[in-house]
């Protein structure tokens, strides 16, 4: 080993600039040997010393570059962008301005860039990616005319699912049908006895709703040792006779053929969401003639409420009201509209994605009666329980050998392809590629597109009406503290699609639309123009307005300009009209009004704890304000501020958004709306299963803790 002055002999001087200085003469004799060695010497110093620089560069470039595995960085994203068409020249009203999405005395709504560099680092762009290498050894061959079903066995694919040990196969088919009762009808699923088949076969008549198919193989078909080596659930729409006579009998009576309705939901995708994950289906949707509503906000919080209002004309305390979901057999007493559209000689359906985090099951019971003529709800759960399944963020991406989405969509086109010359009725939602992350969605871009694309190939929309539209946008998440996350969680997408033959009938409808699309409207519009539909097939008639919004109407009709979010039952915490300014996070009324908020979650959860022996969860405490903003309306009838907070609960750093009005000359504060939690909060809050409490909830005995 050298030793340390040895080893300075070979280190190089630098100048600024980085140039290598000549080494100080050592002592020694002079003459042309010593000399020699010198130069030598000083000539492997520069080789070397030009090694060591080159290492250093690089040693400083590896430890700059692991210094950020700690930070997010945002990927190279190759981003379609989508055009957006202009508005109308010719249309009434006022001109909207440009940065605005609606623009009146009530209203104005920003337009923010969907591709904005703020939200783009937390954006990427996920590819697409099958759920099997395998393709599946049954698949299901369907004549809608004939209504005939062939289950097609696929023997070419058998060596693929065997082992490599086996060289014999067996499969058998089981009906899935709905069972149990009470709290276990939207439970439990039923299945037949096994049938066993060797080749293609025509399922029989009763078998409606789907199948689950098994296979096991063995070394020989004596053997006694069998293993599962296939197992596929198939759903399908087949011909029942109950249905088939209220169609028949209302045909008898109406000559006209009304419009049917498809609505397509998608649950958290805001409009901007769209345009940035999903461009290729946005531009399509621009690029064929649909209609959007630009100005469309929630009216509440999450999946239930938004949906009830559109389904019920309910906000979320009169559905409770009236309907509670938590108690046995209630939820179907509710005046959904699929059984306004069944009474009028309509065929209905609804499907829906991921069983556990359904819409009318999360912490409810769900439907103790089959709520429409085709419910899918058997099938997935034949598929979640059997099937294997692939997570991604949290939720069932792939059952089995498909995607969950392409499930329902597929089901969604069997259902209005079968029906596509009578009267139907149809909500299909999912969940799984949406619901936990804003870049999801973006897998799923060219497979909604061609979805999208098959409404079209098969006729459907040439007789229906086709709603494409989602609840709300992402509600937590690291883009929850952007503007652009507040405005997105607020303003779902909305498209619709009219028929020609309809749009050329009422003029009036197509020129309404064009003029709401930048007007404001909610989910209790979209509930007043399904009625209208109704209305206007001519079968009923004088319907009721929603409950819940006596001044919203059908986006059939225009929307007056001045209307403001307090006319049309849309909270302040949840518009986005407001014109918000920050102020001060420390400022007296601020803190009084964190404090507010954080005494209106102690309250909630005190009132539920009443009835319990033991408390489940702890006192919550103000740790911290975040963000503060002032909108003032000191004009008002009872002049008033409102404040947007951003505060930090204890324990379990809870995040939460409240708007808090204060009415100054009262000096009263008032929650409006809910309260947001923009964090998960998923494992804090197990012990607490009165769904709007548990966002609140940290609970005092955890798993785990």
């Amino acid at each position: 080993m050298n030793s340390a002055n040895e080893s300075a002999d070979w280190e190089p001087l630098l100048e600024p600039n980085g140039k290598a200085l000549p080494k100080r003469p050592t002592g020694g004799t002079g003459g042309l040997a010593g000399t020699n060695r010198r130069e030598t010497k000083s000539l492997y110093q520069e080789k070397w010393g030009r090694i060591r620089l080159g290492v250093l560069v690089v040693l400083a470039f590896v430890t700059f570059y692991l210094s950020l595995s700690t930070i997010t960085l945002r990927p190279v994203v190759h981003q379609m962008v989508v055009n957006v068409p202009e508005d109308d020249e010719d249309l009434p009203g006022p001109r909207v301005p440009k940065g605005f999405l609606v623009w009146g005395p009530g209203c104005k709504m920003l337009d923010l860039d969907p591709l904005a560099d703020d939200v783009m680092r937390l954006f990427r762009k996920e590819r697409f990616e099958p759920c099997s290498p395998k393709k599946p050894l049954t698949t299901i061959e369907q004549d809608f005319e004939n209504d005939s079903v062939v289950l097609r066995f696929h023997r070419d694919q058998a060596e693929k699912h065997l082992p490599h040990y086996m060289k014999f196969i067996e499969c058998c088919y089981q009906s899935i049908e709905r069972s149990g009762v009470n709290e276990k009808a939207d439970k439990n699923f039923n299945l037949s006895e096994c049938k066993y088949f060797s080749h293609d076969v025509q399922l029989p008549p009763n078998v409606t709703n789907g199948i689950m198919v098994r296979c096991k193989g063995s070394v020989s078909e004596k053997a006694k040792t069998r293993k599962s080596v296939y197992t596929n659930v198939h759903a399908f729409i087949r011909k029942k006779p109950a249905v088939q006579e209220r169609l028949d009998r209302f045909r008898q009576s109406y000559k006209q053929r009304p419009l049917s309705v498809l609505m397509i939901g998608i649950d958290s995708i805001s409009r901007l969401n769209l345009i940035r994950a999903m461009p290729h289906t946005a531009q399509h949707l621009y690029d064929t003639g649909w209609f959007e509503l630009k100005g469309y906000n929630k009216i509440d919080d999450n999946t239930y409420p938004n949906l009830m209002a559109i389904l019920t004309g309910y906000n979320n305390t009169l559905a409770y009201d009236v309907c509670n979901p938590r108690k046995v057999g209630q939820l179907e007493t509710c005046p959904f509209l699929w059984k306004y559209f069944a009474d009028s000689g309509y065929v209905t359906a609804y499907a829906e994605d991921e069983a556990s985090i359904n819409t009318f099951n999360y912490h409810k019971f769900g439907f103790v009666k089959q709520p429409t003529d085709y419910y899918l709800r058997p099938m997935a759960l034949a598929a979640e329980k059997n099937l294997v399944k692939k997570l991604k963020n949290s939720l069932t991406f792939c059952l089995g050998y498909q995607h969950y989405a392409d499930f329902i969509y597929q089901y969604a086109l069997d259902f209005a392809t079968f029906y596509k010359d009578e009267p139907n009725f149809g909500l299909f939602w999912t969940n799984t590629f949406s619901h936990n992350d804003i870049s999801d969605p973006s897998s799923m871009d060219l497979r909604m597109k061609y979805y999208v694309e098959e409404l079209q190939s098969r006729g459907i929309l040439n007789n229906s009406m086709v709603i494409f539209f989602s609840d709300h946008g992402i509600r937590f998440g690291a883009v929850r503290s952007l503007l652009t996350g507040w405005l997105e969680e607020r303003l779902p997408f909305m498209f619709m699609w009219l028929p020609d033959w309809f749009k050329e009938e009422h003029p009036q409808i197509v020129q309404a639309l064009k003029v709401n699309r930048n007007r404001l409207t909610n989910p209790y519009d979209l509930h007043a123009t399904l009625k209208h539909v109704l209305e206007l097939s001519e079968r009923i008639d004088n319907l009721p307005t929603p409950l819940s919004c006596p001044n919203c109407q059908s986006i059939f009709q225009e929307m007056p300009w001045n209307r403001s979010c307090e006319e049309t039952s849309i909270a302040p915490h949840w518009c986005t009209c407001s014109d918000y300014e920050k102020i001060d996070k420390g400022s007296r009324l601020v803190q009084e009004a964190a404090g507010f908020v954080i005494d209106s979650i102690n309250e909630d959860l005190a009132q539920n704890q009443r009835n319990l022996t033991k408390k489940l969860c702890a006192k919550m405490q103000l740790k911290s304000t975040s963000l503060a903003k002032i909108a003032r309306y000191p004009d008002a009838e009872t002049p008033h501020n409102d404040y947007l907070l951003i505060i930090d609960g204890k324990p379990g750093n809870g995040k939460f958004e409240s708007t808090v009005r204060h009415y100054t000359k009262l000096n009263k504060f008032e929650i409006t709306g809910s309260i947001s939690r923009l964090n998960e909060y998923a494992s804090q809050s197990e012990c607490m299963h009165v769904d709007y409490l548990r966002k609140y909830c940290y609970c005092l005995r955890r798993k785990g803790g």
